[in-house]
């Protein structure tokens, strides 16, 4: 009851400042669009005439474009085919969206709990700190994340209406990202004990999101040192990097296991989706231990 009532508190607090209202009215303009843009006729798992916005497809040798003529014969394009790759383009641009308003809109719970007088309140119920921390982000990630889901969601089940066709891959990749955020709310919270500041909290977490993918590259390619003259400075540079890839959230490898799943492709390992959770839970950890230091 204590838990669910922390819950409720949480839904709240993001329901009266409005950003997670507004990133579900942003995604459900988004559901619209699509729903109304997308015109097709499909026989047969083919597609034969599509209109997006008004503009026929045409036949091209890589699949279609579009233009205000008419089109001259059958499209003959595979309803899958557009599918994957419609969601595969969503999955580029919309999945990175929409993890940073997820994250700029949770960016303050923390915060707003340490203030003076939010905090005293909450400590003087019967209830252990590590609960109420845990409690705390709990609720953030299930609204955040129902928002996530309820995107993806949305776009599978309009372009399974508009098709015929259902890509299971989209939605579990739906559930990586997910996941995925989960992992760096967890750095937020951390930074929040921390630093109890909303901003520097949204800046960290936008760059935890960068650097996490960018750390894979310098991680796989083994020659980039012998850049570094001197040995002292290869030697701490190779350290950061390689600290930075073990600690922090696997941001491209997720990204391109959301991407085979989207396309069919398959999935040499699920590694980098445990190392990611174990990221976030370690994240975790260290937040509520000092949580549990603080004098208030």
């Amino acid at each position: 009851m204590k838990i669910r009532a922390i819950l409720l508190d949480t839904a709240r607090e993001l329901l009266y400042r409005r950003t997670l209202l507004f990133y579900f009215g942003v995604v459900t303009l988004t559901h619209l669009l699509l729903l109304l843009a997308l015109q097709t006729d499909v026989a047969n798992g083919v597609i034969s005439s599509v209109r997006v916005f008004g503009l026929e497809g045409h036949p091209q040798p890589s699949g279609f474009a579009l233009d205000n003529r008419e089109a001259a014969g059958a499209l003959g394009l595979d309803a899958e085919r557009l599918v994957t790759t419609v969601q595969f383009v969503i999955a580029c641009f919309l999945y990175p969206t929409g993890i940073l308003l997820s994250l700029f809109a949770t960016a303050s719970l923390v915060p707003h709990m340490l203030e003076k007088g939010a905090i005293d309140l909450l400590l003087s119920k019967p209830i252990s700190r590590p609960t109420l921390l845990c409690a705390r982000y709990l609720g953030g990630l299930l609204i955040a994340g129902a928002n996530l889901v309820y995107f993806v969601g949305g776009v599978g089940t309009i372009l399974a209406f508009k098709t015929g066709v259902w890509n299971w891959g989209f939605l579990l990749s739906g559930l990586l990202m997910t996941a995925y955020f989960g992992s760096i709310f967890a750095f937020m919270v951390l930074l929040g004990v921390v630093f109890r500041s909303t901003t520097i909290g949204m800046m960290m977490a936008a760059i935890i999101f960068v650097v996490g993918g960018v750390v894979r590259l310098a991680h796989d390619y083994a020659d980039w040192p012998m850049l570094i003259t001197s040995p002292v400075a290869r030697f701490l540079t190779q350290a950061t990097v390689e600290v930075l890839y073990h600690v922090l959230p696997r941001t491209y490898a997720v990204g391109q296991l959301a991407t085979s799943l989207i396309l069919h492709r398959p999935i040499a390992s699920w590694s980098p989706v445990f190392a990611t959770l174990g990221c976030g839970a370690g994240a975790l950890f260290v937040a509520v231990l000092l949580f549990r230091r603080i004098d208030f």
